[in-house]
């Protein structure tokens, strides 16, 4: 009988063994399934050629990392694979080693994290990593190819559990051991050499539309064909196919922009695939948008998109040297030229007026002027511009005050109601190929906000004789502008900082009626120091969907070693761009024009003063030094406020030799 018992028991223990295991193997292989596609080549031609039997989501990811001079493709897996931009020497990646139970290692790893961590230090230990994040939430990795894409799939060891170094291009090769890999793993990194090859075309066509039901991502490893240009070395179509997304143009948070993304959003976007939340990436999930679902229409989308960003970095450049130029030759013509100086004084007036056009017009018509085509760009902004100031000067209108007043009203429209209207000026546009800043007010913008938010005020301020009621206002108006450049709008913060210093110090020069000397200035730049810490409070309470508020959570999730670290890097980069041409040169102009006309010219000075002028110099250039020493392209912010400022001293000056 106990036999009987003990027969039945075992049978049991059998039948559920099975049964578990049968239960196991289903689930597994019922678990989404990802594909990863690395091509060694992707153009918008491409991609035509491509017929698929679904829908795909198309975008522009743009591929930059901390390498910014090279392109090696250690930097760029490593970015994606981590999820932050990183910074490694071409050529330590020194290949694959496959064992018989096809496990690979990758050859070259440990210089790999040696290199990551002298960058930042214990940098292995505190980043989440792709391959790691996955596997310790129970989601398999594996890889077929035989290049450096395979850093993606390899843990911080540097080995791939599964995967095959020798890939055959032929659709029933790869579907076989695609399949054979999806019965132990979740997510499969493919690197596919089409090598401008029409069968292999023809081939990954096939691979793909058989497996359209799982997640499939797709990018190339560099830029290639017709996506290929001169000004463009980082946006490269992307791919990207989610059963349950609807398709569309794709996006992120981290570019807010339609039809860009970065490489850093791949990492939170498979995370969120399996619901898992990642701390220490920069980047942010992808999503489609729009109700473009042909993929003639969202390839012609994404080829519109490319063409008028290419077109507006030089547009870009192109008024960013009038701007510098211009400067350039009144500082030089003015203490070179034997011509009395009140005989060019009024040129130089209108030189000024110009610039200050270009700016306005640039915003008032950069929707509507098409980026597609520079000349007609450039033209229209330029013949307007003159128009304007020979008609005004003609007319002796005072130009001093009427156009600075209009360009803060439209920013201020814009940055709440319709910001690509800023992204489309010259000024406001940011260069989305070097991928700095993909959206919000970059620093020249938020300068000319700030420097014709002080022009704005000090004119209500002379039309108001009440002091109650200029304070009303000022303390209404000024908060617009805080509000426009925190994280929710503009999300620039040390314009956000800047601003809030010119607040503290208009409501000292409301307040106070005293004698504008050093004393003075130096409580201003007291003040001006106390909002860091004021400001640092107001941004951490606000939404962490931004930047000042994600970097609070990586900072928790790191420790200081995370603020240290991009702090030292803005310093650098601040550096940098500091003493290189042509910034260099219009930064020291405009620093030795100054001190000569604000220092030496008392007949100018007196002219200040009548004009109640004075406090809006002085606070107009401490602002530009305190919005140059907090943002990383600082110099820039400081020439595009001085720029305003220097057109002032130039009227006030003019307005002394006219009499």
């Amino acid at each position: 009988m106990k036999a009987k018992y003990m027969k039945i028991l075992k049978r049991l223990i059998v039948l559920f063994i099975i049964f578990f295991s049968f239960n196991t193997t289903a689930l597994a292989n019922n678990k989404n399934k990802t594909i990863i596609i690395v091509t060694d080549c992707l153009d918008f031609s491409t991609i035509e050629k491509l017929n698929f039997s679904f829908d795909i989501s198309i975008g522009l990811m743009n591929t930059r990392t901390s390498n910014v001079f090279s392109n090696d493709s250690e930097s760029y897996f490593m970015t994606i694979a981590t999820g932050r931009r990183v910074k490694l020497e071409d050529g330590l990646f020194k290949g694959i080693k496959e064992h018989i139970d096809h496990s690979l290692i990758i050859k070259g790893y440990d210089e790999i994290i040696d290199s990551l961590d002298k960058s930042y230090i214990n940098f292995s230990k505190e980043m989440e990593f792709l391959s790691d994040t996955l596997e310790e939430n129970g989601i398999g990795v594996g890889y077929i190819g035989n290049d450096s894409s395979a850093l993606l799939a390899a843990n911080k060891k540097g080995i791939i559990h599964y995967g095959y170094t020798n890939a055959i291009y032929e659709t029933d090769w790869l579907a076989k051991k695609t399949n054979e890999l999806f019965s132990k793993i979740d997510v499969l990194i493919l690197s596919y050499s089409i090598d401008e090859n029409i069968d292999r075309l023809k081939t990954f066509e096939e691979y793909i539309n058989r497996f359209h039901e799982n997640n499939i991502v797709i990018f190339p490893s560099k830029t290639s064909g017709d996506v290929k240009d001169l000004r463009n070395k980082t946006l490269v179509p992307i791919l990207y196919h989610n059963p349950n997304h609807n398709p569309g143009i794709l996006t992120s948070n981290s570019t807010k922009r339609e039809g860009i993304i970065t490489n850093m959003d791949i990492f939170p976007e498979v995370a969120s695939i399996y619901n898992i939340h990642i701390s220490t990436s920069t980047g942010h999930q992808i999503y489609s948008r729009g109700n473009l679902t042909s993929k003639h229409d969202l390839i012609e989308k994404n080829k519109n998109i490319l063409n008028k960003t290419l077109n507006l970095v030089v547009i870009k450049y192109i008024f960013h040297g009038i701007v510098i130029c211009t400067q350039l030759y009144i500082f030089y013509d003015m203490y070179r030229s034997k011509e009395k100086l009140h005989n060019r004084i009024n040129r130089y007036n209108l030189f000024m007026n110009k610039i200050i056009t270009y700016i306005f017009l640039s915003l008032l018509l950069g929707i509507f002027i098409p980026a597609g085509n520079i000349i007609i760009y450039c033209l229209i902004i330029l013949l307007l511009a003159n128009m304007i100031v020979v008609y005004i000067d003609k007319r002796n209108h005072n130009f001093f005050e009427f156009l600075p007043i209009l360009t803060n009203i439209l920013l201020i429209t814009a940055t709440y109601l319709k910001p690509e209207l800023i992204y489309h000026s010259f000024f406001g546009f940011n260069n989305i190929i070097t991928g700095g800043r993909f959206y919000g007010l970059n620093n020249e913008s938020a300068a000319i906000l700030l420097a014709t938010a002080i022009t704005t005020f000090f004119w209500l301020k002379n039309k108001i004789k009440s002091k109650a009621s200029t304070l009303i206002i000022l303390i209404s108006y000024f908060s617009v502008i805080i509000l426009a450049l925190s994280d929710k709008y503009a999300a620039n913060f040390g314009g956000f900082l800047t601003s809030i210093a010119i607040f503290i110090m208009l409501i000292y020069a409301t307040l106070f009626d005293k004698k504008i000397d050093k004393k003075c200035i130096i409580e201003f730049v007291c003040l001006g120091l106390l909002v860091l810490f004021i400001g640092l409070s107001i941004e951490l309470n606000n939404d962490p969907k931004g930047h000042i508020g994600a970097l609070f959570v990586r900072i928790k999730a790191l420790g200081i070693y995370e603020l240290t670290d991009i702090i030292l890097k803005k310093m650098q980069q601040l550096l940098l761009i500091t003493i290189l041409p042509p910034w260099c040169i219009i930064f020291f102009g405009q620093l030795h024009f100054i001190k000569n006309f604000l220092l030496k010219e008392k007949k100018l000075m007196e002219k200040a003063k009548i004009k109640h002028l004075e406090p809006q110099l002085l606070i107009m250039f401490i602002s530009s030094i305190i919005i140059f020493a907090l943002n990383d392209t600082g110099v820039i912010a400081f020439v595009y406020m001085n720029t305003y400022l220097i057109k002032n001293i130039i009227h006030i000056k003019n307005m002394c030799e006219l009499q």
